[in-house]
C-alpha cells in the first residue's frame, strides 16, 4: 500500500510540475509574440539595384591619382572624397558610391548580358575599388584609405588598393601610383 501511495504522490507532483512548466512557457510564448508583433518588417525583399548590395553604374568622373606632366597629383584625400568622385557624375553614376568586391560580383549575378553595365563596360579598363581592411600580406588597404600616393621608389613601402578587371571579370591588387577611375555602383 505505502509503494502505491508513493507511486500516485509522485504522479501528483509530476502533473503539478507539469502544469507549471507549461504555464512559464504558455506565458514565455505570448511575450515573445508581443515582441515580434512590435517589430516592423520591410515590404518586400531588396532587389539588386536598390537592396543592400549594389550594382555597378559606370565610372567616376576623375582619377584619384592624375599625372600632369610627369608628376602625380592626388585629387582625392579620403573615402569621402573618393565617393563624391562617383555621385556627381551624370546620368545614372549620379548619386553613386566606390564600389565594393560584393557589388562587382552582384552586378554580374543580377546582370543581363548585353544590357547591363557591368557586361558592356570596356574590357580593357580596370577601375579601383573599396576593399577595406588588408586582406593580403602587403599594404593592400585602399591605398592607405585613398590618401597615399606612393610613388613605388621603395618597394618596403608601397600601398596597394583593389581594382575590378573588366577583362577577366575579376579583382587584383595594383600599387597607388596608377592613374584609374574608380568604379560607381548603387
Amino acid at each position: 500500500m505505502k509503494k502505491k501511495k508513493a507511486f500516485s504522490n509522485v504522479l501528483e507532483w509530476l502533473k503539478d510540475a507539469g502544469l507549471k512548466v507549461f504555464a512559464v512557457l504558455a506565458l514565455l510564448a505570448g511575450g515573445f509574440y508581443v515582441i515580434a508583433a512590435d517589430i516592423t518588417w520591410p515590404a518586400s525583399q531588396p532587389n539588386a539595384t536598390s537592396g543592400v548590395v549594389g550594382t555597378f553604374v559606370g565610372e567616376s568622373s576623375d582619377t584619384y591619382n592624375k599625372t600632369v606632366a610627369g608628376a602625380i597629383t592626388v585629387t582625392v584625400t579620403g573615402y569621402d572624397q573618393a565617393n563624391a568622385l562617383c555621385s556627381g557624375g551624370a546620368g545614372d553614376v549620379a548619386n553613386s558610391h566606390v564600389c565594393t568586391p560584393d557589388e562587382m560580383a552582384n552586378s554580374y549575378n543580377h546582370g543581363t548580358v548585353g544590357v547591363s553595365p557591368i557586361f558592356t563596360y570596356n574590357t580593357s579598363k580596370m577601375l579601383w575599388i573599396n576593399s577595406g581592411p588588408p586582406g593580403y600580406t602587403a599594404n593592400s588597404n585602399d591605398c592607405n584609405g585613398w590618401k597615399s600616393i606612393n610613388a613605388g621608389t621603395d618597394p618596403e613601402s608601397t600601398n596597394y588598393g583593389a581594382v575590378w578587371n573588366f577583362s577577366t571579370r575579376a579583382g587584383g591588387l595594383t600599387p597607388c601610383k596608377a592613374d584609374k577611375k574608380f568604379a560607381c555602383c548603387k
